[in-house]
C-alpha cells in the first residue's frame, strides 16, 4: 500500500510542476489542454488556480506591437500565483489575448493584466479579469485600445465548468478619425468529466467583429469541440498522451459569406522523464478520416497537410525549471523564420523558452 501511494504521488508531482506553452504546444495541444494539468489550464479554467499555485513564471519572447504569439515568434509574458490560506491569487503580464485581429491601422492590445483569484469551500471555484488600455496621439489620427474579460470556473471532483467572456476589444482611430474595430461581447464556454481514465470534454465559441471603414464589414465565428483524451501513466518516469476530438467551425465575413471547417484530429504524444534532471515529450497530430472545408459557393476542400510533429524538454534544476520547444530554427539556416524542419540543432537547441521557479 505505502509502496502505491510513494508511487501515486511521483506522478502527480512529475506531471503538475511543468508549466509552459511550450509543454503544451510540443504535446499537440495548442498553449492550453481540455485535459492534461498545467499552469496554462487557469486561462481557460481560472478554477485551476487551485491546482497549480506557488510559482513565479517567465515566457521568454519580444515585445511586439501585433497580437500574435506562435512557437516560431513567441511574445514576452509571465506571472506569479500564490497560496494564501484557503485562497490563490496571481497576478499575470502580457496576455494581449484577443481573440480577434483587427484590420491594418487599428490598435492591437498590448501590456494585457490578468488579475486571478481562487478558493476551496467544498466546491474549488476561481475568477480572472482581464484589461488592457493604450492610445497613441503622435500621428494626423488619434487611436485608442481598450478591452476588458472576465472568466470564471469551477471544479467539483471529477466535473469542471469553465465560462471566459471578452465584455469590450475596441480600436478606433486608424486611417480616419471615427474608423472603428469592435468586437461584440463574446464568449466560450464549457466543461469536462473524467471517467474511467478518461477527460470527456465540450465546449463552445463565439465571437463577432464589427469594423466600420471606408467600407462596414462583420465578422462571425463560432466553433463547436467535443472530444476525449487520457494521459496514461505507463510507469512512474513515463506518460502516453491520447485525444480525439470534432471540431466544427463556421466563420462569416462580409467580403467571403459563410465558410465552414470540420474536422476530426487525433494526438499520439509521451513525456518521459530521461533523468532526474531532463524531461522529453514529443507528439504527433493530424486529422483523420476526415477535414474539409465547405465554401460560400458550396464547394468543398480537403484540409492539405494536417501531420504536425512537435518536440520539446524540461531542464529540472530542483525547483527552477526550463521549458523550451525542440526542432525549430531561427530562420538564419534556410531563410524561413521558425521553420520546423527536422533537424536537432545543438547551437540553437531550445526554442519558445520559459523559465519558471516554485517556492
Amino acid at each position: 500500500m505505502k509502496k502505491t501511494l510513494v508511487i501515486a504521488s511521483l506522478a502527480v508531482l512529475s506531471t503538475s510542476a511543468f508549466a509552459s506553452k511550450a509543454r503544451m504546444e510540443a504535446l499537440g495541444q495548442g498553449q492550453v489542454s481540455r485535459y492534461i494539468m498545467d499552469t496554462r489550464s487557469v486561462f481557460l479554467n481560472p478554477a485551476m488556480v487551485n491546482e497549480q499555485k506557488n510559482y513565479i513564471i517567465t515566457e521568454w519572447g519580444t515585445a511586439t506591437a501585433a497580437n500574435t504569439d506562435t512557437d516560431a515568434a513567441p511574445r514576452a509574458e509571465g506571472g506569479f500565483f500564490r497560496e494564501m490560506g484557503t485562497f490563490t491569487y496571481g497576478l499575470y503580464l502580457g496576455n494581449n489575448e484577443s481573440r480577434v485581429d483587427h484590420a491594418a491601422g487599428f490598435l492591437a492590445q498590448t501590456n494585457g493584466l490578468d488579475l486571478f483569484l481562487g478558493g476551496d469551500m467544498g466546491v474549488k471555484w476561481g475568477a480572472r479579469v482581464h484589461y488592457a488600455n493604450q492610445k497613441d496621439e503622435t500621428g494626423a489620427v488619434e487611436k485608442k485600445n481598450n478591452a476588458f474579460g472576465i472568466g470564471l470556473g469551477a471544479e467539483m471532483g471529477d466535473a469542471e465548468v469553465y465560462a471566459n467572456v471578452d465584455l469590450a476589444d475596441k480600436s478606433t482611430g486608424a486611417a480616419v478619425a471615427g474608423y472603428e474595430s469592435k468586437l461584440k461581447p463574446s464568449y466560450t464556454v464549457g466543461g469536462s468529466y473524467k471517467f474511467a481514465g478518461w477527460s470527456f470534454f465540450a465546449e463552445y465559441d463565439m465571437s463577432k467583429l464589427n469594423e466600420t471603414q471606408a467600407t462596414a464589414t462583420t465578422t462571425k465565428d463560432s466553433t463547436i469541440l467535443v472530444g476525449a483524451g487520457r494521459v496514461h501513466e505507463i510507469n512512474p518516469t513515463a506518460r502516453l498522451i491520447t485525444d480525439l476530438s470534432l471540431t466544427m467551425n463556421t466563420n462569416e465575413t462580409t467580403a467571403a459569406g459563410k465558410v465552414k471547417t470540420n474536422a476530426l484530429p487525433a494526438t499520439l504524444g509521451m513525456e518521459v522523464d530521461a533523468t532526474s534532471w531532463l524531461v522529453l515529450r514529443g507528439s504527433v497530430a493530424q486529422n483523420i478520416i476526415f477535414g474539409e472545408k465547405k465554401l460560400a459557393n458550396g464547394k468543398k476542400q480537403t484540409v492539405p497537410n494536417s501531420t504536425t510533429v512537435n518536440a520539446g524538454a524540461t531542464l529540472n534544476f530542483g525547483k527552477l525549471k526550463v521549458d523550451g520547444m525542440i526542432g525549430n530554427t531561427d530562420g538564419a539556416r534556410n531563410g524561413v523564420v521558425g521553420t520546423k524542419n527536422g533537424t536537432l540543432t545543438t547551437d540553437n537547441l531550445l526554442t519558445r523558452v520559459a523559465v519558471s521557479y516554485w517556492f
